[in-house]
């Protein structure tokens, strides 16, 4: 079972961002082309960045924690989740705030 770790972290961050999207009724799903070009940069960047680390052994991933299942070598694919997961949360945790505050609603004077 500790071979779910990992994933069991991604499935709980998950829950939790669809939770907070429909009770504030964020619409994340609204900007998904942005999110997904956005997201595809985020991966390359930090993907490459984790195969070199990786490779370097810089550090590396548990293999009694994870799946198994390897993308690209030696990238987990929870380690793939991970970078698709956390922009994501990012963006409804701000718009959220966005919707609590009141920030940026109010028209700027000139």
């Amino acid at each position: 079972m500790r071979h779910l770790n990992y994933a069991f972290v991604l499935i709980f961050i998950a829950i939790c961002a669809l939770g907070v999207n429909f009770a504030f009724r964020i619409k994340i799903m609204k900007a998904w082309r942005a999110f997904l070009y956005t997201d595809a940069i985020i991966l390359l960047v930090y993907g490459v960045w984790d195969l070199w680390a990786v490779g370097r052994k810089s550090w590396g991933f548990d293999d009694a924690q994870i799946l198994g299942f390897k993308l690209f070598g030696d990238l987990p694919i929870e380690e793939v989740l991970f970078f698709i997961l956390v922009p994501l949360v990012t963006i409804i945790s701000y718009k959220t705030l966005l919707r609590l505050t009141g920030w940026g609603s109010e028209k700027v004077e000139r």
